[in-house]
């Protein structure tokens, strides 16, 4: 019995470390979001953000990213909203599975987020 109950504890040991680790380390996290904080972009199409909203194409977005073991999450918001106020909506993402290597870089970040946005320039 007492070998049943160390063995279960060694598996979910085993398992809560393996899903701890993310595809981006929270030091690096905080390097790619200081990248983009910025920056504006522009939406491409029309994108269903939720079950009631869609952001229009066009629409001015900032956008953050968020990272878990399985997922790279990029989400944004109203360019016109501070981040702390706005509820960020998923507008990308790139599966744990899909990737060749296991550390994303800013570069691999910007071909996922130029597939939905593109970076607005103010015009002078």
């Amino acid at each position: 019995m007492h070998e049943m109950v160390r063995f279960f504890a060694f598996l979910l040991a085993l398992f809560t470390i393996q899903c701890g680790a993310r595809l981006i380390k929270k030091e690096k996290l905080f390097e790619i979001n200081e990248h983009y904080q910025d920056k504006i972009y522009s939406l491409k199409k029309d994108t269903k953000v939720s079950m009631t909203e869609t952001f229009k194409k066009g629409m001015l977005v900032r956008i953050y990213v968020e990272s878990t073991p399985s997922l790279v999450k990029v989400k944004c918001f109203p360019a016109d909203q501070k981040r702390e106020h706005a509820i960020g909506r998923l507008i990308a993402y790139q599966v744990n599975d899909d990737l060749d290597k296991k550390t994303i870089s800013i570069e691999d970040l910007d071909k996922i987020v130029a597939n939905e946005l593109t970076e607005y320039k103010k015009k002078k």
